[in-house]
């Protein structure tokens, strides 16, 4: 059986960095377009929306350079989960758990660099495509 999603969207908001027990978890938003004509010739478009979560050293990458408007590559598998509301109701949630995050669209000037150099045994590349 095969469990795999790919997605290249934009990011909706900066990525954010999730309190939990054990490894870093972080959150991101990531919205993907679909453009078709439909059957008179008029242009469509379809805005889809997706809750992306990373685990580990990806998740503290991510936290650092996935901020809002950002082209990405998201690669991973989805997980559905089930939870009760504050409301008392049982609610569900689809999530892409990210493997891997590759950011497509070069960091902006005006974007703060980050002070702190990781050990390079723990470096962790989010290649920019060109």
């Amino acid at each position: 059986m095969v469990n795999r999603v790919i997605l290249i969207g934009n990011l909706t908001k900066d990525a954010e960095s999730l309190p939990s027990s054990g490894k870093p978890m972080t959150r991101m938003r990531l919205a993907t377009n679909s453009i078709w004509r439909d059957s008179e010739g008029n242009r469509q478009e379809e805005t889809e929306y997706h809750a992306v979560i990373c685990f580990g050293r990806l998740a503290e990458v991510c936290a650092l350079y996935c901020t809002r408007g950002r082209r990405v590559y998201v690669e991973g598998k989805l997980r559905t989960r089930d939870f009760t509301g504050s409301d008392g109701l049982r609610r569900f949630s689809t999530e892409v758990v990210a493997e891997s995050v590759k950011l497509l669209t070069a960091r902006r000037p005006s974007e703060d660099l980050a002070t702190e150099e990781p050990e390079e045994s723990s470096r962790v590349e989010l290649p920019v495509a060109s």
